[in-house]
């Protein structure tokens, strides 16, 4: 994690103690979740479509004239967020972290030299820690799968949250992305789906038994078997029938197999408590939307966090004195449209 040169924060002391004690400690908690097709499938619709957002660095006037500021913040903005992503890219992923974790952070690089703007880097820490200094600083320590661990200001990271509530600083349940409730509901679908996959391969397996009638040496089993493989794969290959002839000598058992298979409703009521939980609808998840469709789904889902994101960077990157000049980033939306 060679990206962290941002200096110490002016005025702050050395002595920390953690925020809160019991709930200061954010865990991405996303890999479980992700392991299921069905969720990879609804966070890559509201991330696909929010990565369409146009970033936009503006100023509203007096007159309530919009014009759009240029230099580097703009220009990273529109085309190269870091030298790995482009905008999409960008947007893509901080919404995938936001979706999977109930938090995303983003951090902005600065140029140690002259102070300015290098780039924007979603963060992936396997570990956050919330912490306070004695001159009410508020700060976030992020630990990272190589080892590393780096001491942010809260101020120098750009922060969002979903399920803002029970805790100050982090979305979820303080610890970790709270996804406990539709962690259930994933666990209960799928095995859903191993039962219905072990009862087709059970369908598929033994039929019946080939009662032999009289005693047969070793020799004799191993003819008939013979015989029989040669008989079974004469009728799949040759004649397409799931018949086998047999002699007289020989009596076929059959067995009976009725594998037992959920009904529709229940599986399209589990898929839909997932759905639910990311805000996409069944037209949205399988791509199959009218207009109506498509402008609730944006309405509901897309909007708030379109948002969210202009906030969010507009704290994270302008100065109070930008902002109340009117300055601001803007998520806008013109390419999300109903073709």
């Amino acid at each position: 994690m060679g990206i962290f040169t941002r200096k110490k924060k002016e005025g702050s002391t050395n002595t920390f103690q953690l925020l809160n004690q019991n709930n200061t400690f954010f865990t991405p908690f996303g890999n479980n979740i992700s392991k299921s097709d069905v969720v990879k499938i609804c966070i890559d619709r509201v991330a696909s479509q929010c990565a369409k957002l146009k970033p936009r660095y503006i100023k509203t006037k007096a007159d309530k004239t919009v014009t759009e500021k240029q230099g580097r913040l703009s220009f990273l903005l529109k085309h190269k967020p870091n030298s790995l992503m482009t905008p999409y890219d960008f947007i893509y992923k901080v919404i995938t972290l936001l979706l999977l974790n109930d938090n995303a952070f983003v951090y902005p690089m600065f140029d140690s030299l002259n102070g300015g703007l290098k780039a924007l880097y979603p963060l992936r820490p396997i570990l956050v820690e919330a912490i306070v200094d004695n001159a009410d600083g508020y700060y976030l320590k992020f630990y990272f799968e190589d080892g590393q661990q780096f001491l942010l200001p809260y101020e120098n990271v750009i922060h969002l949250r979903k399920y803002f509530a029970s805790n100050d600083i982090f979305g979820g349940n303080g610890s970790s992305g709270d996804h406990e409730a539709i962690l259930k509901t994933i666990s209960i679908n799928e095995n859903v789906l191993q039962g219905i996959d072990n009862a087709v391969r059970s369908s598929m397996q033994i039929k019946g038994i080939i009662k032999m009638n009289g005693m047969l040496s070793e020799a004799d089993k191993k003819k008939q078997r013979e015989l029989f493989d040669i008989a079974l794969n004469d009728s799949i290959s040759t004649k397409g029938s799931s018949i086998i002839p047999i002699d007289l000598k020989s009596e076929y058992i059959p067995l009976t197999v009725d594998p037992k298979l959920i009904d529709k409703e229940t599986l399209e009521f589990l898929q839909s408590k997932i759905l639910d939980y990311f805000g996409v609808s069944a037209p949205i998840f399988a791509n199959k939307y009218s207009e109506e469709d498509f402008n609730s789904f944006y309405e509901s889902t897309i909007e708030p966090l379109a948002i969210q994101l202009s906030e969010a960077f507009s704290l994270g990157l302008l100065t109070e004195n930008e902002l109340t000049r009117g300055e601001e980033i803007i998520f806008y939306s013109e390419r999300l449209q109903y073709a």
